[in-house]
């Protein structure tokens, strides 16, 4: 049964990754000065594998997920992105504190991930890791 769930949640994470091919840019994020500075990372899922063994590892996956970026306010959008069917993402924001708010595609509870804290600096970009749990153990 677990197989059957596993197989079912890889093809719908598959199927959310095609649809959102090409969505790894953000928007809402023009404010002047902001090219030179932001954050990228990627977003992964854990292997959900029920047992890991050293000669079977269960790696960490790439995920496409939906990324909400807040400043101050929780409800204050700052930026939108989409990051890739590798999980990669970058988004120019202005030097500052934010907050990343991680969805999935799937449109199920899982997988999930809690939202981030980053802060920006002047003149570089802040790289972060988003770990979804799958839910499977």
């Amino acid at each position: 049964m677990k197989s059957h769930l596993r197989t079912a949640l890889a093809a719908l994470a598959l199927a959310a990754a095609a649809m959102a091919a090409g969505c790894g840019d953000s928007h809402g994020a023009g404010s002047p000065g902001a090219s030179d500075s932001g954050i990228k990372g990627r977003t992964m899922v854990d292997g959900g594998c029920p047992v890991v063994r050293e000669q079977s590892p269960c790696p960490d996956r790439p995920l496409s997920a939906r990324l909400t970026i807040t400043s101050g306010d929780p409800e204050r959008t700052v930026a939108e992105t989409t990051s890739d069917a590798d999980g990669h993402f970058r988004v120019a924001l202005p030097p500052g504190t934010y907050t990343v708010r991680p969805a999935n595609l799937t449109g199920s509870v899982a997988p999930i991930a809690p939202p981030v804290s980053v802060t920006v600096t002047s003149g570089r970009f802040t790289t972060i890791v988003i770990s979804f749990d799958s839910g499977i153990r």
